[in-house]
C-alpha cells in the first residue's frame, strides 16, 4: 500500500473516533463514510447497517444517549491494496458513559474498507470485532437498537 493511501485511511480511522467521540456533529460523522456504506457491528451484538441512513438512525440514537465517549486507536495494520480499494486494520479502546449512568468499555479490532473519491478518502466497509470478552453494558447502553 502506497504510504500516501496508508495516511489517508489511517486519519479516516482517526476522524471516525474523533467524530463519534464528539457526539455532536452528526453530518461531519457521516461524511467519513460513502453513501451505500455496510457498518457490521454484528460481533459486538450491535446491528448490520446497510447505507448511511441506516447508520445515522443508529447513530442518532448513541449521540442522544451517551455523555461521554472516549476511543483510544492504535496498532494500524494494511491489510490490502488493489490500486484502488484499500483495507486497514486498527486496535481500539473505546469507553463511554451515558446519561442514565451506565458505563462501558470495550476493546476491538476496526476494520475499515475505503475508495477515494471525488470528495476525498470514504469508509465504504466498516466491521467491528471484540478482541477482549464484551461488557453485558455494552448490550444495556446500546442492544435495544
Amino acid at each position: 500500500m502506497p504510504e500516501d493511501v496508508r495516511t489517508a485511511i489511517e486519519r479516516l480511522m482517526i476522524d471516525y473516533c474523533y467524530n463519534v467521540d464528539a457526539l455532536e456533529d452528526m453530518d461531519r460523522f457521516l461524511s467519513i463514510f460513502t453513501e451505500d456504506a455496510v457498518t457490521d457491528m454484528t460481533a459486538i451484538g450491535l446491528p448490520l447497517m446497510k447505507d448511511r441512513g441506516e447508520l445515522k438512525a443508529f447513530f442518532e440514537g448513541v449521540f442522544e444517549t451517551m455523555s461521554h465517549h472516549f476511543h483510544f486507536i492504535s496498532n494500524f495494520r494494511p491489510e490490502s491494496w488493489d490500486g484502488e480499494v484499500g483495507i486497514m486494520q486498527a486496535y481500539v479502546i473505546g469507553m463511554g458513559h451515558s446519561k442514565d449512568g451506565n458505563t462501558v468499555a470495550v476493546q476491538v479490532r476496526y476494520r475499515m474498507e475505503c475508495i477515494e473519491t471525488a470528495d476525498g478518502w470514504k469508509c465504504r466497509h466498516y466491521t467491528i470485532t471484540p478482541m477482549m470478552p464484551l461488557p453485558g453494558s455494552l448490550d444495556e447502553i446500546h442492544g435495544d437498537r
